[in-house]
């Protein structure tokens, strides 16, 4: 199934891409891009099943130690993968890319709980009082004649700042920087500076190119972008994943995850020589 050459701005002139004809594309986006696709529901079934098989681990023990912990921080990077392979099938590519940075950001803390626990618990914490603080700062400067609402929120940055002290929290490039081997830190800032952030190369994309070599502002869809966008969704859940699978000790996990990432080495040069694939 082919879709008529046409402007899709004139069906989106109501709804923009809330516009149910995205939902007809989606279906032929899937198709164009099937094995693109097919690789990204592939990986999503095994780390499900990974966070299926040990969503228990450390069952018993304190809610905030190292096997809980990282179960639910997976769990926030399989929920952001599924966002952003659900914003590709609609050819949403830039948001489907901005989608991928907290899976990265996932992947570095569960490589730092594998390889060290304790620091990794002890960031999270000082993160969680850091921002704490942050807030209520916040806050009173929002509603600065509300002496009560200051009152009780005097009080809880105390409390987050006595549990503080003088701890100062990790940047995302000094916690990629401790980590073994190569986490992804690239990737992550590309999904992060061009895709995540407002920048030039965000806005370069808005640009319809016109026959009188002029630009017009589109909202989308930018259906030869999906590729791309899938293979940055991919590569960082494959890592994450890996880090998981490591700390909770899966055997077989580097052989499944290393075919994975052969079929996405092996598709990226495909599209790159061949172009979309045909419905």
């Amino acid at each position: 199934m082919e879709r008529e050459e046409a402007d899709p701005r004139e069906a989106l002139a109501d709804e923009g891409l809330l516009s149910p004809q995205v939902e007809t594309w989606r279906h032929i986006y899937i198709d164009n891009y099937r094995d693109w696709f097919e690789l990204a529901r592939e990986l999503n079934r095994y780390a499900v099943s990974l966070f299926q098989d040990h969503q228990d681990a450390g069952d018993g023990g304190p809610a905030n130690a190292a096997a809980p912990t990282a179960v639910r921080v997976y769990g926030r990077a399989l929920n952001a993968y599924t966002a952003s392979i659900m914003l590709a099938e609609r050819a949403m590519t830039i948001e489907a890319v901005g989608a991928v940075r907290p899976i990265h950001e996932a992947g570095f803390w569960l490589s730092l709980l594998a390889t060290n626990p304790e620091k990794a618990l002890e960031e999270l914490d000082i993160d969680h009082h850091k921002h704490a603080v942050d807030r209520e700062q916040l806050l009173r400067a929002a509603y600065p004649g509300n002496a009560e609402l200051h009152s009780a929120s005097v009080q809880r940055e105390a409390a987050h700042a006595a549990l503080l002290g003088k701890r100062r929290p990790i940047s995302m490039k000094a916690l990629a920087a401790s980590l073994p081997g190569d986490p992804g830190y690239l990737q992550y800032r590309l999904a992060s500076g061009f895709y995540g952030h407002l920048s030039q190369n965000s806005l370069d994309a808005l640009k319809l190119r016109t026959g009188d070599k002029g630009v017009r502002p589109i909202l989308g869809p930018f259906e030869t972008e999906i590729p791309k966008a899938l293979f940055f969704a991919i590569d960082a859940m494959a890592r994450t994943t890996r880090y998981f699978a490591a700390l909770v000790k899966v055997r077989d996990a580097n052989d499944i995850l290393s075919a994975l990432r052969t079929k996405l080495t092996d598709l990226g040069k495909a599209d790159a020589e061949a172009g979309p694939q045909g419905g």
